[in-house]
C-alpha cells in the first residue's frame, strides 16, 4: 500500500476506535442516568458545539487544512500563530461571559464550574485539532493512531469513575470529557508554541480571518442543522424527549464514523488532485466513497430497531422511527461535503455560507412550527428536509464555481449520485414499513450484501442483456 493509502486506512481505524468506544459506552450512560439526565448531557453537547464556533472561529477547519498545503514550508509558524489567534478570540469571548455569568448560566442551563471548564476546553481543544489536521496532511498515521486510542479509552474511564464515585451525576460525564481534552490539549498548546515560536504573524492572521469569518454562519448553520433540534426538543417537549432523540441521533451517526474517517484523509488528497487538475481520479474515487457511504446509511436504516434495543432501554424504543431519516441525512451530508470541497478550494466561501444559513433557518422555523403539533419524532424528518435543501443549494453553487474557474468540467458523476439518492429515499420509506418485521429486514439486508459482493457479475449481466 502507498503511504496515503496506509494513512487513510489508519485514520479510518482511529475514527472507528474513537467513535466506537464512545458508541459502546452509551448503553452504560443510558442505564446509569435518567432519560432527563441523558437529555441534559445531549443538550450540553449541542451548546458546546455552538459556543466553540464563536470561541475559536473554527480556525482548525477549512483554512488550516488548505494552509498546510499552501504554506507547506512554514507549518510550525503557521500553527503557532493560529494558536495565538484562537487564544485571543477565546479571551474576548470569555470577557463577554464575565460581564454577566449568572445570565449565561441560566440561558445555557449549565453551572458556573462547568462553564469555566468549558472555556479551558476552548483554549486547548484547537491545539489538538491543529495537530491532528497536520498529521493527516503529512500522513503521520502512527502518532495519530496512538493519540486517538489513548484519548478514546481515557475519556469514558474517567467519566464512569466520576459517575460511580461521586454524586456529580450528569456532570461526571461532562467533566470527564472536558478534563481529558484539556490535559492533552494543554500539551499540544505548549509544544506547538515552542516549535513555532510565533504568537502573532500578521499575514497569517489576516488571511485566516478573511477566510474563516465569512464561514462562521456556515459553521454555525452546520451545528444548527445537527444540534438545534435537540435544544428545541428539550425546551418544547422536555429533556427526557431530548434524551430519546439524542440516542436516535447517536445510533444514526454510527454510519458517519467510517465516512468521516475516510473524508479526513480524502480532503487533502482531493486538494492535491485539484492542484494538478486530475479530475478523473477524483470522480472515480468519489463514486466508490458514495457506494460505501450509501451502504453504511442503509445498514443503519435496516438495523435501527435492533441497535436501539441494544443501546437503550424500553423508554427509548420510540426512537426507532427517527433513525431512518437521520441515517439518510448522514448520506446527504457526505454528498454535500464533496460539493463544498470545490467551493473551499476556490475560496468561494460566500456560497458555503449562503447554503448552510438557508438550511439552518429552515431547520429552526420548521422545528418551532412542527414540534408543538407533532412531537419530537417530527424533528428527524425536519432535519432530512433541511439537509435536502442544503444539498441542492451546494450543488447549484458548486456548478457555478466550476464554470467560473475551470470551465465545462465534470468533477463528479452526478447521474450516479442522483440515482443513489433516489434508491436510498426508497429504502428509507421501505424500512419504516418493515420495522416491525425483523425477519424481512434481515433477509433484505442479506440480499443487499450478496448483491454487493456479486456486483461485477450483475453489472456484466446487465450490460450483456442491454447489448442483446
Amino acid at each position: 500500500m502507498s503511504i496515503p493509502q496506509k494513512a487513510a486506512l489508519w485514520y479510518m481505524i482511529c475514527n472507528v476506535l474513537q467513535k466506537g468506544i464512545n458508541f459502546l459506552v452509551i448503553p452504560i450512560y443510558v442505564r446509569l442516568l435518567t432519560t432527563s439526565e441523558y437529555g441534559h448531557f445531549t443538550m450540553f453537547q449541542s451548546w458546546s458545539s455552538v459556543l466553540v464556533i464563536f470561541a475559536t472561529l473554527n480556525l482548525y477547519c477549512g483554512v488550516f487544512t488548505k494552509a498546510m498545503v499552501d504554506y507547506s514550508e512554514d507549518r510550525d509558524r503557521y500553527t503557532s500563530s493560529m494558536q495565538g489567534l484562537s487564544l485571543i478570540v477565546t479571551i474576548i469571548f470569555f470577557g463577554l461571559y464575565v460581564i454577566s455569568p449568572s445570565y449565561w448560566s441560566k440561558i445555557l442551563d449549565i453551572d458556573k464550574i462547568t462553564i469555566l471548564l468549558l472555556f479551558l476546553y476552548f483554549v486547548t481543544y484547537p491545539s489538538v485539532s491543529f495537530w491532528c489536521v497536520r498529521q493527516r496532511v503529512e500522513n503521520h498515521y502512527k502518532q495519530m493512531a496512538l493519540l486517538t486510542i489513548i484519548m478514546s479509552i481515557m475519556t469514558p474511564i474517567l467519566s464512569i469513575i466520576l459517575l460511580l464515585g461521586t454524586n456529580l451525576r450528569v456532570n461526571a460525564i461532562i467533566w470527564g470529557t472536558l478534563l481529558i481534552q484539556i490535559v492533552f490539549g494543554s500539551y499540544f498548546f505548549l509544544i506547538q508554541f515552542y516549535r513555532g515560536k510565533c504568537f502573532l504573524y500578521k499575514k497569517y492572521w489576516v488571511h485566516a480571518l478573511k477566510f474563516n469569518i465569512p464561514l462562521i454562519p456556515h459553521y454555525l448553520s452546520l451545528v444548527v442543522l445537527g444540534q438545534v433540534d435537540r435544544l428545541l426538543i428539550g425546551k418544547i417537549c422536555g429533556e427526557d424527549k431530548a434524551g430519546i432523540y439524542g440516542l436516535a441521533s447517536q445510533v444514526s451517526l454510527a454510519a458517519s464514523v467510517i465516512i468521516s474517517a475516510i473524508n479526513g484523509s480524502y480532503v487533502p488528497w482531493t486538494y492535491e488532485k485539484f492542484k494538478i487538475k486530475n479530475y478523473d481520479e477524483v470522480r472515480a474515487q468519489s463514486n466508490k466513497l458514495c457506494i460505501l457511504a450509501g451502504l453504511l446509511s442503509l445498514g443503519v436504516m435496516l438495523l435501527g430497531p435492533d441497535i436501539i434495543l441494544i443501546m437503550g432501554t424500553d423508554e427509548y424504543m420510540d426512537a426507532i422511527w427517527i433513525v431512518p431519516p437521520i441515517a439518510l441525512s448522514i448520506y446527504f451530508t457526505f454528498c454535500y461535503s464533496l460539493f463544498s470541497m470545490v467551493e473551499f478550494y476556490y475560496n468561494a466561501t460566500k456560497y458555503v455560507m449562503i447554503s448552510t444559513s438557508v438550511g439552518a433557518i429552515c431547520s429552526i422555523c420548521l422545528n418551532i412550527l412542527l414540534l408543538p403539533k407533532f412531537g419530537y419524532i417530527s424533528a428527524g424528518y425536519t432535519s432530512l428536509t433541511c439537509y435536502t435543501i442544503f444539498l441542492v443549494m451546494h450543488y447549484i453553487f458548486m456548478c457555478k464555481v466550476i464554470r467560473r474557474n475551470i470551465g465545462n468540467v465534470s468533477i463528479y458523476n452526478m447521474v450516479f449520485m442522483s440515482k443513489s439518492w433516489i434508491i436510498l429515499i426508497g429504502f428509507m420509506l421501505l424500512s419504516l414499513l418493515i420495522y416491525t418485521m425483523p425477519l424481512i429486514r434481515y433477509l433484505l439486508l442479506l440480499l443487499l450484501l450478496l448483491a454487493y459482493r456479486k456486483r461485477y457479475l450483475i453489472l456484466n449481466y446487465i450490460k450483456f442483456k442491454s447489448n442483446d
